[in-house]
Order: structure tokens, then sequence, then C-alpha cells
């Protein structure tokens, strides 16, 4: 029997990891799993599936679960009563309130995951093989999580060429709030300022290197961020009256407004050395 990933959700992040993971021989074949027959049909004609999943699947060794933050708890419940005893790891951007929604009977098997990679591209079509060499991968375990699962899932992270991180959910979602949520509410903002300011005539690299993600979907973005309602509200305030201290330099205080540039600089371009 051949050794298989179920990959529930067939879209860009789940789709990139059973590309990888075939990729490197971890497992033999890939069974799919997606609400949208469309996204099946998609996910066969690119080569991120070999077949759309049965009702009870066979020599299943591992499942990704690849959909929308609201969906998560009920498609881990789900695999890990199709898939017993088999790792199951998410792919979401928020951790905590997928936890909260599987008290208090969380399955031992599941570990939860966040890779820090992705794209504003969606679908199957968009998914890369390549997608996770060089990127973090943050595992959020409880003291449920069965240490072999754990283990496993991350060494499959790494054979795909992730680094992987262990973290607190919790504390995960109040960083990822600053290093994406935020941002991706700044873009959307932006976005929209430009367009009823009618200046999308007048855009540069700047521009579209700022609002990139923009471009992203709606649905899950907006699971996302509600989900992430509260750290994102708490850090969107601070960044708020980081913003007035900048409006009120640039107003009344050069030497001020110079100083922040400065050290704004001085941080985004070690970022760049770091890589």
């Amino acid at each position: 029997m051949s050794r298989s990933l179920l990959l529930v959700g067939t879209g860009l992040v789940g789709g990139s990891f059973a590309l990888a993971a075939r990729a490197e021989g971890l497992f033999e074949r890939v069974l799919g799993v997606d609400a949208s027959s469309a996204a099946i049909r998609e996910a066969l004609a690119h080569g991120v599936i070999d077949a759309e999943a049965p009702p009870r699947p066979e020599g299943v060794a591992g499942v990704c679960v690849a959909v929308p933050v609201a969906a998560i708890a009920e498609m881990v419940r789900y695999a890990a009563a199709v898939a017993p005893g088999v790792p199951v790891f998410d792919v979401g951007s928020v951790k905590k309130p997928v936890l909260d929604a599987l008290e208090p009977h969380t399955p031992a098997t599941f570990v939860p995951c966040h890779p820090i990679a992705g794209s504003e591209r969606q679908g199957a079509a968009a998914a890369d093989g390549a997608m996770f060499r060089g990127a973090r991968v943050v595992l959020t375990p409880t003291e449920e999580t069965d240490p072999e699962a754990f283990a496993t899932v991350q060494r499959w992270w790494q054979a795909v060429g992730a680094e992987t991180v262990t973290e607190d959910a919790a504390v995960h979602d109040d960083l990822l709030a600053v290093t994406s949520h935020v941002p991706h509410l700044l873009a959307f903002a932006l976005t929209r300022l430009a367009a009823d300011a009618g200046a999308l005539g007048h855009i540069g690299g700047g521009f579209r290197d700022f609002t990139r993600i923009a471009g992203a979907d709606a649905d899950v973005w907006s699971q996302i961020l509600g989900a992430n309602a509260p750290a994102v509200s708490r850090r969107l305030d601070e960044f708020s009256e980081r913003l007035a201290e900048l409006a009120n330099a640039t107003r009344n205080d050069p030497q001020a407004l110079r100083s922040a540039i400065a050290e704004a600089s001085r941080v985004r371009r070690g970022l760049d050395a770091d890589r």
C-alpha cells in the first residue's frame, strides 16, 4: 500500500507542501480533499494531487490541513477520524483560536504549525515546491501533543527546506499581528485610499511593493483578522500612536522626524544583512 499524504484544502500553501514533500520522497502519493470540485480539478491538472481522496482513504501516513482559519478545527477532527494515529498538522497563521476550538478533545496527533511563507496569489496553479526553502515554520504544540507526532511533523518541514522553531500559541499570534496581520490591514487601507483619491495613475515601485499583499484572498484574510482580533486591535493601536508621533514630527520637529526615519532605515537594512 502506498504511503500517502492526505491534503485537506488544495490551495497555494497546502499545494506547495504537497509538491515539496513528494519531491523529497516523504510521500508516494497525495490525495486531495476540498469543498470545491473546481479546486480539485485544478490541483489534479497541476500535479499537486494524484487523486481525490475517497471517503475512507487508506495508506495515509500524514495529513496536512490547509483550509481557512474558521474551518481548521473541524477539518482536524475529520483528519483524526479518517486517519487515526497519523500525524496531522495545519498551516494557519492564527494558532490559539484553533486550539481553543478543539478543546477539550484536541487530538494528540495534531501538531499546530504556521509556515511563514506564501504569496498573494491563490490556488493550486500558484503552488511552488520551493516555497519553504529557507522559510521559518513555527510549531505551537500543547502539553497534549504526542511527542512522536511532533517529531515527525518537524522532520517533514525540515526535509522541505524549512527552519523550525517552537513557540507558545498566544505569543505566536501576538507577534504575527505585528509582522503580518497589521501590515495586511495597512495595505488594504492604503490601496483604498489611493483608489478613492484617484491616485492609481501615479503609482511607482514603492507603492506596488507596499501594497502587494492587498491582492490577498478576502475570505481567507477576513477570517484571519477576525480570529486574531484582540492582538490585531492592540497592535494597531500601538501603530496608530507611532504614526501620530511621525505626523507631529512632520509638522513640528524635523530633527525628530529625521531620527525616526534613520532608526527605521537602520533596522530594515539589518534585515537584509541577516538573510
